[in-house]
């Protein structure tokens, strides 16, 4: 395996155990089989994207600005592949930069430009690589990045055909060293299902209520909703291992200064970032599932800290956990999040389910009727939403705004 000399030497070590666990878990019949989720072409890799800022010519050492993107592949066949391109670090921001400000406005992506931010990112990231991707049959990545790279919705990168989340399930990762690669734990447990609908000095979230009910509703759960939901609660109960998954809807801060600057509020007071890692050593070896958080700009921190509050989850224990990239709009949210999970009972594993909801809210499956919005099966997400709710999206769901912030951090299965 000589391309395994692109990686440190601690991952050395976490790339061959990867390989032996993704094949099992790429060849074990998958438990549930649900629609869209076909488990004969199941198909999982790493995709490790890392900066180098060594120059390696004379004209290279001019320009302060030019850095190499390190792509490395590995699959269950053969020897990992490695990649190395050229990339204008400021050319890079700039792009990301306009990519996220038409993202802000819900403006068109002009996927069909070859020079748009979406596509000329998906050339520098994605494309480099894309043609062992598809050779090698690859649906599903679990994508190893550098810092610098973490703020990229790679869902919203387009390749001139179809978005990368379209065509990829995938979950993020600041360390595949540190990412917890076993099988899932089998069967359902328990949901810890929190949230907080009004608040002091900060914008109601009014449809938090709907979407706590609506997911506790289907499954064995236990909910706290504004006053019950307390910092305590939170940090108790999440420790305890009868729940395999908790989902908290709320706001979340971030100010400058670290992680002891940002908080998650709660009905009754706020959680600094710190203090989630208490789970870990009150979970006793049984880590979380998946731990969401259905609250803006929860998958980014600010240069301190690292992958956010998403990555605080993964942290305290938790296998995976799903955070946001921006500012979301809570009706498209709420939806989103109460299809995923309609999808992860069905069987799908957790990026798949992911890559679902996505492709869904694209093709138009779920759609407003009257003051409701509508899943996938033909049942209600949301009920009776306000004219102003409805208003926002009633031009549908399809744009990336809507669905490409939301993020899967930590085990993509």
């Amino acid at each position: 395996m000589r391309l395994l000399r692109l990686l440190s030497p601690g991952r050395q070590a976490a790339a061959s155990a990867l390989l032996a666990l993704m094949q099992s878990v790429g060849l074990n019949p998958v438990p549930v089989q649900a629609e869209p989720f076909r488990r004969e072409t199941y198909n999982p890799a790493i995709l490790s994207l890392a900066f180098n800022e060594r120059a390696h010519t004379a004209s290279d050492a001019k320009d302060k600005s030019t850095a190499f993107l390190d792509l490395t592949l590995i699959s269950r066949e053969g020897d990992p592949i490695g990649r190395r391109v050229q990339l204008s670090r400021e050319r890079f921001r700039t792009e990301l930069r306009n990519l996220y400000q038409a993202l802000a406005r819900q403006d068109s992506l002009r996927i069909d430009d070859p020079k748009s931010p979406s596509r000329l990112l998906y050339d520098a990231l994605i494309a480099p690589i894309e043609p062992q991707l598809r050779q090698q049959g690859i649906t599903t990545l679990l994508i190893a990045v550098d810092r610098g790279l973490q703020a990229v919705p790679f869902a919203a990168l387009h390749d001139g055909q179809r978005y990368f989340g379209e065509r990829y399930a995938f979950a993020i990762t600041p360390s595949v060293r540190f990412t917890p690669l076993g099988p899932p734990r089998s069967g359902q447990q328990r949901l810890l299902a929190a949230g907080a609908s009004s608040f002091k000095g900060l914008a109601p979230l009014p449809l938090v209520p709907q979407e706590i009910q609506n997911l506790a509703a289907p499954r064995p759960a236990d909910q706290f909703l504004n006053q019950s939901f307390t910092p305590s609660i939170l940090l108790s109960q999440a420790a305890d291992s009868r729940y395999d998954r908790v989902h908290v809807a709320s706001h979340a801060d971030f100010q400058p200064g670290g992680p002891s600057k940002a908080t998650l509020h709660t009905g009754a007071g706020m959680i600094s970032l710190p203090q989630f890692l208490a789970m870990r050593e009150r979970r006793q070896g049984e880590p979380l599932e998946l731990f969401s958080l259905s609250a803006c700009r929860t998958a980014l921190g600010d240069n301190d800290t690292e992958l956010g509050f998403a990555g605080l989850a993964l942290q305290s224990g938790a296998r995976s956990a799903i955070g946001t990239l921006w500012y979301v709009d809570d009706v498209a949210t709420s939806a989103y999040f109460l299809q995923l999970y309609r999808y992860l009972d069905a069987g799908l594993p957790k990026a798949e389910a992911l890559q679902a909801t996505r492709v869904a809210m694209i093709n138009g499956k779920l759609r407003l009727e009257g003051d409701r919005l509508i899943g996938v099966d033909g049942q209600p997400l949301l009920v009776a939403l306000t004219p102003v709710q409805r208003q926002r999206v009633a031009r549908g769901l399809g744009n990336p705004f809507f669905w490409a912030g939301i993020e899967l951090l930590g085990t993509p299965w």
